[in-house]
């Protein structure tokens, strides 16, 4: 009966596809038949098969015509449907309904360039996304950060009287049903505007963050030892007479990692990661491992941190503290100068790390600073033959093919009161490639072996790229001068050189970020799909379950298949396994997202002091509406087409702006001069005017 209704629709005229004439038309007249006909809708609809618009008329699903795809909805009132595997598709101002931002949306593609120039408008709204707004009320409304300023939010007459104006707050949205005004419940007041720090907690409730523990998780926590207990050794490899020590950065607090090394007679090395053992104190299906699965990771949000875990375990007995014993799980690895893991070993053991050692004295003995080399004499020689080790792995892997995108991060320097001093940009030095190399070449064994065991697991996959998204990139960098011959295969090779060819140049930092951005998302999945960014056939996330939900699966996986040898499984852990990849995914982009409008905000914040004053940039986006530039300090803003000196064509194919009168051009890549003209710092938007 279903497949007969959903022909019925596809034969039917447009006009024709009511409730009533479908029945009439399937000889359906009693009220158990229209009950069966509704019901079967339902199902049709729910299978994407067909939708009901609000005229009440059903239409079939081509899928040459429709996509489904989440809202990018930009404050100016446009937006964009965010596909996984093709280019996204611009949805022009009016046309989204009553869709929100976020918002799981189908749309019909009316306008179609080219496989990357595709318009559409919204027909469906799927699912909701944003169920609560916070942001400043003033006068019976409420205006949230980055909204169209088309919608208005306005607050039940009822709640009124409970808050002032200028405060932060938080509401429930209970009318979606018109598309300019949604009417809005008070939940909960956060503040005042100007209040320091408000952004932070505005932000974490925006993302659905949760910065508080329950009484329960926090009572849990508490009731852990703060030592390891005498009985928690037993049945563990005792490593506490190794040298064992960490590397992180000054601030890290919840240290997941420690490190050792020796090298063999055979002038072999062997590499010790060894992780923090979480899973012996998180014990599956207890109230923090309830809390560990919906948080799925620690969110880092300027200068402060919404955790996984509560403090007595991520600061306290979980991390890897210097001169304390701590349970680990360790993965042990014999490698030779091939960069060949010969001989490895996962087992739970206890370790001592003797030194918390920063990136920033790895580097300064590396580059041989004698006062330092003396104060860490006694891992002088380890940390000598790390950076061999490093080096070697590093050969390896780009040989395999693994791609190295050489992104920057700018790091802020607060005070006390929790105001920006400066802004400084982090390269990356040695201390922090050894640790990553290290870290990878554990995560892959430990993929590797539980896959020959073909046991279910949570591994983290990187399909290939959209081949559009690629072919656009190399369409740009052509523009620049740059000819590199496209490979049917679109194999990582291709794409390293293209790095390398624009290497210590002026295109360096534009190239590597519109690379990055074509590529399809990073992911978890129960099944080892490979890992196209960094050539690996299997990879998983075992480093990090201090911050990571996924480690700690691992790490659990790992104790029950090969400590307890527990092997039997079934289709319930199975379908539990894809859960967990799918909800510790879905919050891992939405940490991505709150740290990255955490980081605009902060900028823009530091660069108010610096209004009118001009930079040297580069352009790094260029659209029919003005150009991004790009400062050093990696501060992007605006030069909006309206404030050039000249009428401007845009040249959609070619990705630049044409001066009618001069005909001088702005492509990507471009290096320009420009003026600070305005910063918003509510929003985190800057913009520039040309010099």
């Amino acid at each position: 009966m279903k497949n007969k209704i959903y022909h019925t629709i596809k034969k039917l005229n447009y006009k024709k596809r009511s409730l009533n004439h479908i029945a009439k038309i399937l000889n359906m007249k009693s009220g158990e038949d229209f009950q069966e006909l509704t019901k079967y809708l339902n199902i049709l609809e729910k299978e994407m098969k067909i939708y009901r618009d609000k005229s009440g008329l059903y239409h079939d699903i081509d899928n040459s015509r429709y996509e489904k795809g989440i809202l990018d909805l930009k404050h100016q009132g446009y937006g964009f449907l965010v596909l996984e595997d093709k280019a996204d598709i611009y949805i022009p101002q009016g046309k989204s309904l009553t869709a929100m931002n976020g918002d799981l949306c189908l749309v019909e593609i009316t306008r179609r360039k080219s496989n990357l120039k595709i318009e559409g408008k919204v027909v469906k709204i799927l699912e909701r996304k944003m169920k609560t707004i916070i942001g400043e009320y003033f006068e019976g409304q409420v205006f949230p950060k980055g909204y169209s300023l088309d919608i208005i939010f306005e607050l039940e007459y009822k709640d009124r009287k409970k808050v002032n104006n200028n405060q932060i707050i938080k509401t429930e949205i209970i009318d979606y049903t018109h598309p300019i005004v949604k009417r809005v419940k008070l939940l909960e007041v956060l503040g005042n505007a100007t209040d320091d720090g408000i952004e932070i907690l505005e932000i974490s409730h925006k993302y659905g963050l949760n910065n508080e523990f329950s009484p329960e998780e926090l009572e849990y926590a508490n009731s852990l030892p703060q030592t390891v207990l005498k009985e928690e050794m037993q049945d563990r490899k005792d490593l506490r007479n190794e040298i064992i020590f960490t590397i992180d950065s000054e601030s890290t607090k919840d240290i997941d990692d420690a490190i050792s090394i020796k090298k063999t007679k055979d002038k072999n090395y062997v590499l010790g990661v060894h992780i923090a053992d979480v899973s012996h104190y998180v014990k599956e299906d207890s109230v923090l491992d309830k809390a560990a699965y919906e948080r799925g990771t620690s969110v880092y949000l300027a200068d402060s941190v919404i955790p996984m875990l509560p403090k007595a375990l991520s600061n306290g007995i979980c991390s890897l503290n210097p001169n304390v014993d701590r349970l680990a799980m360790t993965c042990q690895m014999e490698i030779n100068k091939f960069g060949e893991v010969i001989h490895y070993e996962i087992y739970p053991s206890v370790i001592h790390s003797q030194y918390k050692m920063t990136y920033t004295n790895i580097n300064k003995m590396i580059a041989g600073d004698q006062e330092i080399i003396e104060e860490y004499k006694d891992i002088y020689q380890n940390v000598l033959e790390m950076k061999e080790l490093q080096d070697i792995l590093s050969a390896v892997r780009e040989k395999m093919g693994s791609i190295n995108f050489e992104t920057i991060e700018p790091k802020f320097i607060f005070n006390q009161s929790g105001k920006i001093t400066d802004m400084i940009v982090q390269e990356r030095g040695i201390g922090e490639q050894m640790i990553e190399e290290f870290m990878l070449v554990a995560n892959q064994v430990v993929a590797s072996h539980i896959n020959h065991l073909e046991l279910p697991f949570i591994y983290r996959v990187h399909e290939l790229p959209n081949e559009d998204k690629i072919n656009h990139v190399f369409t740009m960098v052509k523009e620049l001068g740059i000819d590199i011959e496209i490979d049917e295969e679109m194999s990582q090779e291709l794409l390293q050189k293209l790095l390398k060819s624009v290497e210590d140049t002026k295109y360096e930092k534009v190239i590597n970020t519109l690379l990055l951005r074509s590529m399809s998302k990073a992911r978890y999945a129960k099944e080892s799909l490979g890992h196209y960014g960094l050539a690996f056939e299997h990879y998983t996330h075992f480093t990090s379950p201090i911050r990571r939900y996924p480690d700690l699966i691992v790490h659990r996986n790992l104790r029950r298949y090969l400590f307890d040898n527990h092997r039997k499984t079934n289709d319930h852990m199975i379908s539990k396994l894809d859960d967990i990849a799918k909800q510790s995914s879905k919050q891992e982009r939405l940490a991505m997202d709150a740290e990255r409008e955490i980081m605009d905000i902060k900028k823009a914040e530091y660069m108010e002091q610096f209004l009118n004053q001009e930079f040297d940039g580069v352009i790094s986006s260029v659209l029919k509406f003005g150009v991004f530039i790009e400062l050093p300090n990696t501060v992007e803003g605006l030069v909006h087409i309206s404030t050039f000196k000249e009428e401007m064509q845009y040249d959609e194919k070619n990705m630049k702006l044409i001066g009618l009168s001069t005909n001088t051009s702005y492509n990507i890549g471009k290096e320009v001069r420009v003026k600070l003209v305005k910063v918003n710092k509510v929003l985190g938007k800057i913009d520039f005017e040309l010099v």
